[in-house]
């Protein structure tokens, strides 16, 4: 027989208060993890450039072993205060780009990877600029 769910607001105020002040509830499903944040990150402002769709904002969110879950809205052009695991990620996202070529072992043509095409880039802001 399956448990009955549960619904928003059936729990009493003494469930709550001791659910909210555990780190990790015991209701809660094991397929969860509470990410703990231990450092403050390190951030840099960042003037962001979209090369996989120019103009267009970014949206997309970030969670890491150390970084806990959030949505970032990242706007082409613009200058943004990011952490930098966050850059870094951004910054290796990239396309590999493919060539074919004759594999004389095999003795047919095979596909190699020539070189990559990265979707974001940062750079440095001007002097004076804000951050978005």
């Amino acid at each position: 027989m399956a448990r009955p769910r549960k619904t928003l607001g059936d729990s009493s105020s003494k469930v709550v208060e001791k659910n909210f002040l555990e780190e990790v509830p015991e209701d809660t499903d094991a397929s969860i993890k509470v990410v703990k944040m231990t450092h403050i990150p390190e951030y840099k402002k960042m003037v962001f450039h979209n090369a996989r769709d120019p103009g267009q904002p970014l949206y997309f969110h970030y969670a890491s072993g150390t970084h806990p879950l959030k949505l970032y809205t990242l706007y082409d052009g613009k200058t943004h205060n990011l952490p930098v695991e966050v850059i870094e990620h951004l910054e290796s996202c990239a396309e590999n780009k493919y060539k074919y070529g004759f594999n004389p072992e095999s003795e047919r043509q095979e596909s190699y990877i020539t070189s990559r095409d990265h979707y974001f880039s940062f750079r440095q802001p001007p002097k004076g600029a804000v951050a978005a």
